[in-house]
C-alpha cells in the first residue's frame, strides 16, 4: 500500500517548519498580549497616585457613582460616627484571607464609609473617634455589587461592602461610594483597591498590534502550508491519473 504523499519522509521538514512557525508566532503573540495587559495595569495603578481632590468635586451625597473617578484620590473632612464600625469578611490580600475594618464618617449630615484598613484576624480598638473633625485621604471606590448573602443582617459583619446593606443599619443618608484610607491606623495595613481606574485606550496599543501581527503571521504560515499541501497532493495525483 503506497504511503500518502504528505506522510513521506521527504516532506516532514515542511511540516515541522510550519509547526515551529505557528508555535513561535503564537507564543510571541501571547507575550506581546500579556505585555499589553501588564502595561495597562501599571498605567491604571499610576493614575491612583495623582494629587487628591476634594470629595465634593467627585461625588455628592445624593449622586450616583461617577465612573470616571474610580480610584481617584480624594480628601474629606468629617466626624467619625460613634458605634459606626463594621467589618467586611473574606478579603484576600497578599495571598492571605482577612477582614476590612470600616468606619462611618459623618460629612455634613451624610455618611461616608471609610475602609480604615485590612487585618488578617479580628482586631480590637482600631477605630479612632476623636472629638475634633477628622481628615481622611484615600481612594474613591464604587459600592460592591456581588451576590454574597449576609447570613445575619443584625450584626456588624458583612460579606461585601454594599452601600444598600449599610443603609439598612444606619438611619442617615449614605454616599453612593466608599473611600479606602491611605494611612490606616495600627494595627491595620492599607487595604487593596478592588476597582482601578481605566487606562487610556491607547496605552500600550503597540504591544496589542504586535500581538495581532504575530498571530496573523501564524495564520498566514498555515495558509501557505495548506496551499503547498494541496498542490503537492494534486501534483502527485496527476501522473497517476494520466496513467489510468
Amino acid at each position: 500500500m503506497p504511503v500518502p504523499v504528505l506522510l513521506r519522509p521527504r516532506v516532514w521538514p515542511a511540516h515541522l517548519l510550519v509547526v515551529a512557525a505557528v508555535v513561535a508566532a503564537g507564543w510571541l503573540g501571547l507575550w506581546q498580549y500579556h505585555g499589553w495587559q501588564d502595561r495597562r495595569a501599571d498605567a491604571a495603578r499610576d493614575l491612583t497616585h495623582v494629587d487628591p481632590i476634594p470629595l465634593a468635586d467627585a461625588i455628592g451625597p445624593d449622586d450616583p457613582f461617577p465612573g470616571r473617578y474610580v480610584g481617584q484620590p480624594v480628601e474629606v473632612r468629617g466626624t467619625w460616627v460613634p458605634d459606626g464600625v463594621v467589618t467586611v469578611t473574606g478579603r484576600e490580600q497578599d495571598g492571605r484571607r482577612g477582614i476590612w475594618v470600616v468606619d462611618l464618617l459623618d460629612v455634613g449630615g451624610s455618611l461616608l464609609p471609610v475602609v480604615r484598613g485590612w487585618a488578617e484576624a479580628p482586631v480590637s480598638s482600631v477605630s479612632i473617634v476623636p472629638a475634633a473633625p477628622a481628615e481622611v485621604t484615600g481612594w474613591l471606590q464604587p459600592s460592591e455589587s456581588g451576590g454574597a448573602a449576609d447570613d445575619d443582617p443584625t450584626d456588624a459583619t458583612y460579606p461585601q461592602l454594599r452601600i444598600a446593606d449599610l443603609a439598612q443599619r444606619f438611619d442617615q443618608d449614605l454616599y453612593g461610594a466608599y473611600v479606602v484610607e491611605r494611612d490606616p491606623p495600627g494595627p491595620l495595613v492599607q487595604a487593596d483597591l478592588d476597582a482601578l481606574p481605566d487606562a487610556s485606550r491607547f496605552t500600550a496599543i503597540r504591544n496589542l498590534l504586535y500581538a495581532f501581527e504575530w498571530w496573523f503571521f501564524g495564520g498566514f504560515a498555515v495558509f501557505v502550508w495548506w496551499r503547498w499541501a494541496r498542490e503537492t497532493v494534486e501534483a502527485a495525483a496527476g501522473p497517476a491519473s494520466g496513467a489510468r
